[in-house]
């Protein structure tokens, strides 16, 4: 490579570079109800900060639920820990239940997971994807 010219070499280069940049980058793989998230949060004029942040925590709704002593009322207090009012943290737990776990929105409508209370007003809130008012 040394005998080579300058133009050469530095285009070796860069293509070496190029090709380790792509072997190492890590592969993006985006929830595809993220958008949907970050919609139905917007409609419902819920202030969320960060996307990334708001998603990461909508992710973390479900699995909080479905472990063993999980409910919808502590699922939303941890939501209320990170500055929210009680109510929008409500809100917003209902969102992410409904947009990452809609089998557990399911349960909470019906009333059929313990600790779970009713959410006044939740059915057929606009931007709420697949809700059917007056459930």
């Amino acid at each position: 490579m040394n005998n080579q010219p300058l133009p050469v070499r530095l285009l070796l280069g860069a293509g070496c570079l190029i090709t380790a940049a792509a072997i190492f980058s890590a592969p993006v793989e985006a929830d595809p109800h993220d958008d949907d998230f970050i919609d139905a949060l917007s409609h419902a004029g819920i202030e969320y900060g960060e996307p990334g942040n708001a998603m990461a925590v909508g992710q973390s709704i479900c699995p909080m639920i479905a472990q063993p002593g999980g409910s919808f009322a502590a699922a939303a207090s941890g939501v209320a820990q990170r500055g929210m009012s009680p109510q929008l943290a409500q809100m917003f737990t209902t969102i992410a239940i409904q947009t990452y776990c809609p089998e557990e929105m399911a349960n909470i409508m019906g009333g059929n997971v313990s600790g779970l209370q009713q959410l006044p007003g939740v059915a057929g809130m606009p931007g709420m994807p697949g809700t059917v008012p007056g459930i």
